[in-house]
């Protein structure tokens, strides 16, 4: 598997940008961030200061003709097999660990109509992320993710997505209705449970006022996500967003996102558990440099921990929950102009300081986890420094297939055009 990952390291590392063949346009980029986060405290008062290569992917396009595939590959399961300290985040069995994605983290193909009709439908099947929430937090700029991952997107499925788009010229609607595979992965090599195709499902509405501005609204069915064989709570989830983004030829951006997510954990119809969360995140850029910020209030479900602290069992019953923890965090990230080395076909590095602070509250008392007592106190503070690595081509966004597939951007073009939450519309 490592020989593999090498070869197509390499392979990444040659291609400049697209290459198109007719009308075939195939593109491959690599991107990882090594980074250093010290946090103050972990857990009883200690403080952790641990170093990563995070975000570790391989990235494919190919466009022929009417047919689209998008593939990435992602070897968190080897980098990251501890999980990255992420004061907030959970799932999967890592709590307050940001958890590696699964090796095959997209495998998707799409058929579309053609591009210059004003009315234009696609459907996409295969892995990857469900028509529910907001982009991937990997294809944005902050490093440190935000703690309502699991609320705002859903992804890793085994799914079938059907999407019809009215407008041109940047302007328009699509509308999406996608079936999948309810259980959540549950190790960074695991596969979705075939058995379980279709058993969730996930819609979305997205208006294209203007160029450059999104409103989405979407709602999601997703059945026993805790435990692969069934009879966990399901999740009734449901995502509001807005995105503006503007941009100059010099490369200059503003970017705004703003969202709401809930998640309303049920049995029979019956609702045990509510999560709510707030999240409003920007991010500008001038001649190359950057100044990003989040602001983010979620609550979390928590669960009895392992002898590693950091860990709960996996597939979890859904009643066990000992307290819900409310997160208020506020991130900030400065990044420089990145720094280009062209004999390492064409990579560029931009060096980041990103720091957070996070308090921890229980959303109700009398509670059995008390965030202060088993943090040492209830305000953590979060340092990272590193460097972002692209080669090749990447994505302006990740996660929109069909009709609302983005471009891709050669690496040669400026740093800020893919590194951002900055998108193209999709071709019209």
């Amino acid at each position: 598997m490592r020989i593999a990952a090498l070869a197509l390291l390499l392979v990444s590392a040659r291609a400049e940008g697209q290459v198109a063949s007719g009308a075939r346009v195939a593109s491959v980029g690599f991107m990882a961030i090594g980074v250093v986060t010290r946090a103050s405290p972990a857990y009883l008062g200690r403080v952790f200061t641990e170093g990563y290569v995070t975000q570790p992917n391989v990235m494919s396009d190919l466009r022929w003709g009417p047919l689209q595939g998008f593939a990435t590959l992602n070897f968190e399961g080897y980098t990251l097999r501890r999980g990255q300290l992420n004061a907030g985040m959970y799932g999967e069995g890592y709590v307050d660990r940001r958890h590696p994605h699964t090796f095959v983290h997209e495998a998707m193909v799409s058929a579309a109509t053609d591009t210059t009709r004003r009315i234009r439908a696609s459907l996409s099947v295969g892995k990857g992320f469900t028509p529910y929430g907001t982009d991937d937090p990997m294809m944005r700029t902050l490093i440190t993710y935000p703690v309502n991952h699991h609320h705002a997107q859903i992804i890793e499925r085994v799914q079938a997505i059907a999407a019809l788009r009215v407008g041109s010229a940047g302007r328009g609607l699509t509308v999406e209705h996608g079936r999948f595979n309810g259980d959540e992965p549950y190790a960074p090599f695991s596969a979705p449970r075939w058995s379980r195709f279709g058993d969730s499902r996930a819609s979305r509405i997205t208006l294209f006022p203007l160029r450059g501005v999104e409103v989405q609204s979407s709602r999601a069915f997703v059945q026993s996500p805790g435990i692969i064989q069934g009879g966990a709570f399901d999740h009734v989830q449901q995502s509001t967003s807005l995105r503006v983004e503007r941009a100059n030829q010099r490369g200059d951006a503003r970017v705004l996102l703003a969202e709401f997510a809930r998640t309303d954990e049920a049995a029979n119809g019956q609702r045990a558990f509510r999560f709510e969360s707030l999240l409003a995140e920007g991010m500008m850029e001038h001649r190359g440099w950057r100044l990003a910020l989040r602001a983010e209030r979620t609550e979390r479900p928590e669960n009895e921990r392992l002898l590693d602290p950091f860990r709960i069992a996996n597939g979890h019953i859904d009643f066990q929950i000992i307290g819900v923890t409310r997160w208020h965090i506020a991130t900030m990230q400065i990044s420089t102009p990145a720094l280009a080395f062209a004999r390492l076909g064409a990579a560029r590095v931009a060096p980041f300081v990103e720091v957070s602070r996070a308090h921890a509250a229980a959303r109700r008392f009398p509670t059995v986890f008390a965030p202060a007592d088993f943090y040492g106190r209830a305000t953590q503070l979060s340092v990272s420094a590193g460097g972002r690595l692209h080669i090749g081509a990447m994505r302006h966004r990740m996660g929109r297939y069909g009709v609302l597939a983005p471009a891709t951007v050669p690496s040669t073009m400026r740093h800020a055009a893919h590194q951002s939450m900055s998108h193209a519309m999709p071709d019209e």
